[in-house]
C-alpha cells in the first residue's frame, strides 16, 4: 500500500474568505457543454432511477446505478461522420428530483457531469460529517480524501485544469476543486512538474500565494523531491466565511 508522505509535511495556516463551484442543481435548466464524439458521464449523488432524451435528436443513452451516460449519433455523409451541432434536452431523475440539462454539443473530450444535491441536504451532511473535528483534522480529511480521490457525494467536485504561473522552474496546473458546503472549506488539487535538468525539492511555503489559493489553511505536497521532468500533486485547502450558526453547530460538535 502506497504511503501518505506528505501528512507529516503539510503546512496549515488560519485565514479566511471564498467563492463557491456548483454542480448542475435540480428542476433549474441547465446548458452544458458536453463532447460531441465521445461519450459523456452524468453523476447522481445517489440513486439514478431514469434518463429521457429524444433519439430523434441524435442521442443514445442509458442509466445504471448512480450514473449516466449520453452519447450524440453521427450520420454518415458524403463517406464521412456528421455529428450534432444542435443542443438537446436531457431529463435525468435522481434522488427523486428531475434534473434538466441542456446538452450542448462540442468539439471537447468527454464531459462528466455531477448533480448537485438540495443544498440543505449537502450542509446537512457535511455539517454531521466534520462537527465532530477541530479545524486541523478537517484539513488533514480533506487531504486524504483528495489523496485517494475519493470524495462524498455532498461534496461539489469540479474538473477543470487551468495553469497557474508560479515560478520558472515549475509548471503548475489547477486540476480540481472541491467544495464542502455548510463547513467553509475548499481543495484544489494542483499538478506540479519540474522544468529543470536537475532535481528538485519542494516546500510547502512555496505555493503560498494568491494565485493558488485566498485564504489557504493548509498545503501537502505527495512528494517533495522530483527528478528531472518529474511531476507531483499538491494539495492546498482554503477555509471561506461561515454564517454564525453553521460556525455554532461546528463548534458545538468538535468541543463534545
Amino acid at each position: 500500500m502506497k504511503k501518505l508522505c506528505f501528512s507529516i509535511g503539510c503546512l496549515l495556516l488560519s485565514t479566511s474568505h471564498a467563492v463557491a463551484g456548483e454542480g448542475v442543481p435540480a428542476e433549474v435548466p441547465t446548458m452544458v457543454e458536453l463532447s460531441a464524439k465521445e461519450i459523456n458521464r452524468i453523476v447522481c449523488p445517489g440513486q439514478m432511477s431514469d434518463l429521457i432524451f429524444s433519439e430523434e435528436k441524435g442521442l443514445t443513452g442509458h442509466f445504471s446505478g448512480n450514473n449516466a451516460f449520453i452519447k450524440f449519433t453521427a450520420e454518415e455523409a458524403g463517406g464521412k461522420l456528421k455529428y450534432s451541432k444542435e443542443p438537446s434536452e436531457i431529463y435525468a431523475v435522481c434522488n427523486g428530483s428531475v434534473y434538466t440539462i441542456i446538452g450542448a454539443p462540442a468539439e471537447i473530450n468527454a464531459v462528466t457531469v455531477r448533480l448537485a444535491l438540495p443544498k440543505s441536504e449537502t450542509v446537512e451532511k457535511n455539517i454531521t460529517r466534520y462537527k465532530n473535528m477541530p479545524l486541523e483534522k478537517q484539513a488533514l480529511q480533506l487531504i486524504k480524501e483528495a489523496y485517494d480521490g475519493v470524495f462524498p457525494s455532498s461534496y461539489q467536485v469540479i474538473d477543470k485544469k487551468q495553469p497557474v504561473h508560479l515560478c520558472p522552474d515549475l509548471d503548475l496546473v489547477r486540476q480540481q476543486v472541491v467544495e464542502i458546503e455548510g463547513v467553509g472549506l475548499r481543495l484544489k488539487t494542483f499538478k506540479a512538474s519540474s522544468r529543470l535538468a536537475t532535481d528538485l525539492e519542494l516546500v510547502e511555503k512555496t505555493f503560498l500565494i494568491a494565485a493558488v489559493g485566498n485564504p489557504i489553511l493548509a498545503v501537502a505536497i505527495e512528494q517533495h523531491n522530483l527528478k528531472p521532468k518529474q511531476s507531483t500533486r499538491v494539495f492546498v485547502v482554503e477555509r471561506k466565511d461561515l454564517p454564525a450558526a453553521t460556525m455554532t453547530a461546528l463548534d458545538a460538535g468538535a468541543e463534545r
